[in-house]
């Protein structure tokens, strides 16, 4: 029963293989084409052409129709399979195929065709059942893929494929003597069967007939796996595995029958290989007993007792005596081992001898290589001429000799050197080292040359090679590649010397210069402090990213406009120095007047670019070069005061106008908020400062929204918790960068608090009641009704009234009552409402 149950799931197991052999070469052949469509849905010509033709009459005087039917002949023409390549125009109900001349009939109705709606319902790639292609008289399936732009879709990209390949893959599987495959649409529809017609499209045939519902709907539930059942009185196997990617499942199909007949042969077989066996060994046995396993055990338990230090061996005298191999064999044992203890103690001693030498030997020439070898750096040895010995895997790298092409070569035509700086051969160090007997040292900046010409720094040392009576039998040098040290040490002396972001010198490579330059025939020396203007304001606002490219830019300028003497220099965050030996008190304001000139050209983002600098001269070594700095860092923030202010009023204009121009929503909705307050600021009798600076509040309430992104501000959908923490941010990022600058600080608060609540609930601080500034309370009334009653990606927009009844539902919790109560009765004229709900 073991063995039966053996033989039907290994049958079972490969009947399942089979199916999955079957399901992935399909896959494979299907695979291509999908790739295809994915690619060809995303062709720029063809979402245009789908974008643009919008009459099947007029789409030959589409400028792109010629190209297009071009690009899909291509791809008609990259597989032998492709029937027909085409773009689906559903406003036009027409087809553009890779036929220039092709017009589809009048009554043509996209909306009918299966693949057509399969394709815009699942929204992706698809395939369809197959159907007998009305051209080639062939089956065929339909490969077929949306096109979409920005999330609208716009047709569908298909193609035709014929399927013979897949027949013939499913005809030439070969599954056991009576097995056969079968493949399946997902609906139960038959596309191949090699006893049924499937190619009539109007006999479609169902694996439902056949086999009935349940065991049906096993076989079409697109999970792998394998079953029995009973057809017309026979037992069978049947697997089924769908195809990934696709509506098709593989069934492979074979009788119970065939596997246990296998089973059959099998032990019928070697029941009668196995009794022959025991016959012929049991007659073997008893023969090789007898004669032959009987004396060999005598034998060879006599050569182990010898082997256990007995002197000699005792065979039977009948053994002795015996003129076959047997008596052979133990004549001549006995011969040999008498022989043998003869000469066993003469060869041991001297046996012994020669072991413990060569093993002393091994050992030292072991340790040798492995310590030559497993050296880091290149060892190369010389004999007492400077001809090479010995050199190690390392040595070979670098020199770019081997062992066998550099032993006998003479030490100076292998380990060329030169010196980095004069580029003159350097003194060969063995030479020295066998001349003068000592430890020689390769002097700084020295360069292998390789034997293919390639340069390596390195750095090594040579030595004697002295005997026991101090006599120089050779020269040995130790060197390695001081390459990548070197490069690791100017990069760390550049970045200890350089700004990082900027790439201009830093403060300690600053303050060393300004010593070393501090002597006499360096005067007049001059010094000039520079300062960026609103650089904080400029990464509030648009990020430190932004920032960063501010500084580049300046430093870039900086450069440009600086003498190759001068030394520049980052020494802050926003502050730089420029050294200027030999430059007078008026060269050095002509300088400075190119800067600002340059600067004011650069923009980063819509900014301007705005330094301050102030500079000075040392004219004699009588005068401390600290005064100089000073005086310079004085007019500089003399500068500073004035030029600073103005730099963040234009900042924030620049901020205000970049928010509109990306959103125009936004743009909308802000001077609507910005009215609306000024109506609600005026019906209260505010005076006209007020009224104005309530109307500007309004104007900028949203500012902040300038570090939201995009993205996010134009989400369709309900925002995420992580994305509505980020919304909030905007009011405190308005308040950030509207106090920076006097003229706008007064509109900081209102902005701050325009989303705090009247039963405190609301952000970023929860104030309740009248501790919200009254302009901030106007401005959430008027930011929440224009809202209401504004058109959003992610709602419709209220009517007056509706957004009326929300104003007055929330009044006393989330708006203030009687602002709420004056804008509903006075500027929108629902008296009636309010009074009904008091």
């Amino acid at each position: 029963m073991q063995l039966k149950s053996y033989f039907e799931e290994q049958s079972k197991a490969q009947l399942v293989k089979d199916s999955q052999n079957i399901s992935d070469e399909i896959e494979m052949f299907l695979q291509k084409y999908i790739v295809i469509v994915d690619q060809a849905k995303n062709n720029p010509d063809f979402i245009n052409i789908a974008k643009t033709v919008k009459d099947r009459n007029k789409k030959r005087e589409n400028p792109l129709y010629n190209q297009v039917t071009k690009e899909l002949k291509n791809i008609s023409d990259m597989d032998k399979n492709i029937a027909l390549s085409y773009i689906a125009l559903p406003d036009t109900d027409d087809l553009i195929t890779n036929d220039y001349n092709f017009d589809i009939t009048s009554d043509y109705d996209l909306t009918k065709r299966q693949w057509y709606i399969d394709t815009l319902e699942e929204g992706k790639t698809t395939i369809t059942a197959p159907y007998l292609d009305v051209v080639s008289g062939k089956m065929a399936i339909t490969v077929g893929a949306p096109i979409v732009d920005k999330g609208k879709v716009l047709g569908t990209f298909a193609l035709d494929i014929m399927i013979e390949d897949i027949d013939a893959m499913m005809r030439d599987y070969k599954i056991g003597k009576h097995g056969y495959a079968v493949l399946l649409y997902d609906n139960g529809h038959i596309i191949y069967h090699p006893d049924i017609d499937t190619v009539n499209p109007s006999k479609k045939v169902f694996i439902q007939d056949y086999l009935g519902h349940d065991l049906s709907k096993k076989l079409l539930s697109g999970k792998k796996g394998i079953t029995s059942y009973t057809y017309q009185g026979q037992k069978k196997f049947i697997a089924y595995v769908p195809i990934a990617n696709t509506n098709l499942i593989v069934l492979t199909v074979i009788p119970k029958s065939e596997v246990f007949l296998q089973l059959n042969k099998f032990l019928s077989r070697n029941l009668f290989i196995l009794i022959g066996l025991v016959i012929a060994v049991g007659f073997i046995l008893n023969f090789f007993k007898k004669y032959i396993s009987s004396p060999v055990v005598k034998i060879c338990r006599e050569i182990d007792n010898y082997s256990h230090h007995n002197k000699s061996i005792a065979l039977p005298p009948e053994y002795l005596l015996r003129e076959d191999e047997i008596g052979i064999l133990s004549n001549g044992l006995t011969y040999m081992i008498e022989k043998i203890s003869n000469y066993l103690c003469e060869i041991e001693s001297k046996n012994q001898e020669l072991l413990d030498a060569k093993e002393e030997i091994s050992i030292e020439r072991s340790l040798f290589k492995t310590t030559i070898h497993s050296l880091g750096d290149g060892v190369i040895s010389t004999d007492e001429c400077g001809r090479i010995s010995i050199m190690n895997k390392v040595a070979e790298d670098l020199t770019g000799w081997t062992v066998q092409e550099a032993k006998g070569q003479d030490f100076k035509k292998v380990f060329y050197i030169i010196n980095e700086l004069s580029g003159e051969q350097s003194e060969c160090p063995v030479t020295r080292a066998l001349k003068e007997g000592h430890v020689i040292q390769l002097a700084d900046h020295t360069i292998l040359i390789k034997r293919n010409g390639e340069k390596i720094a390195i750095e090594d040392s040579a030595a004697p090679i002295m005997d026991e009576t101090g006599n120089i039998t050779g020269a040995v040098i130790v060197f390695r590649d001081f390459t990548e040290k070197k490069q690791k040490q100017e990069q760390i002396l550049y970045l200890s010397y350089h700004d990082h972001l900027t790439g201009l010198y830093n403060r300690r490579f600053f303050e060393k210069e300004l010593y070393r330059l501090d002597q006499e025939k360096n005067m007049p020396f001059s010094i000039a402090m520079i300062d960026v203007n609103g650089l904080k304001l400029t990464n509030d606002a648009f990020g430190h990213s932004v920032g960063d490219e501010l500084l580049k830019r300046v430093a870039k300028v900086l450069t440009a406009e600086c003498n190759e003497d001068n030394i520049i220099a980052r020494i802050g965050g926003d502050e730089f120095i420029i050294l200027l030996p030999h430059t007078s008190h008026e060269e050095a304001e002509k300088q400075v007047k190119r800067i600002y000139k340059a600067t004011a050209k650069e923009r980063v983002k819509d900014i301007v670019i705005s330094i301050s600098i102030g500079f000075d001269t040392k004219l004699c070594m009588g005068t401390g070069i600290e005064n100089t700095i000073i005086k310079a860092e004085e007019q500089m923030y003399m500068k500073k005061i004035t030029e600073s202010q103005s730099m963040r009023n234009k900042t924030i204009q620049a901020i205000f106008n970049t928010l509109n121009e990306k959103n125009e929503r936004e743009r909308i909705h802000s001077e609507k908020v910005s009215k609306i307050s000024r109506e609600i600021g005026e019906i209260m009798n505010l005076d006209e400062d007020t009224v104005n600076e309530l109307e500007t509040s309004g104007l900028m309430h949203d500012i902040g929204k300038i570090i939201i992104s995009e993205d996010i501000l134009n989400k369709p959908g309900k925002l995420t918790e992580s994305e509505y923490r980020e919304i909030k941010r905007h009011s405190e990022c308005g308040y950030q960068i509207l106090r920076s600058v006097d003229a706008y600080s007064p509109l900081a608060e209102n902005v701050l608090y325009h989303h705090e609540r009247w039963d405190g609930k609301g952000y970023p601080r929860g104030l309740r009641g009248r501790d919200i500034p009254l302009l901030a309370r106007i401005i959430t009334i008027a930011d929440a009704y224009e809202a209401m009653t504004a058109k959003r990606p992610y709602k419709k927009p209220l009517t007056v009234e509706a957004a009326v009844n929300e104003l007055v539902k929330n009044s006393g919790t989330q708006f203030d009552p009687q602002i709420v109560e004056l804008f509903v009765k006075k500027i929108l004229g629902y008296r009636e409402l309010f009074t009904k709900r008091k």
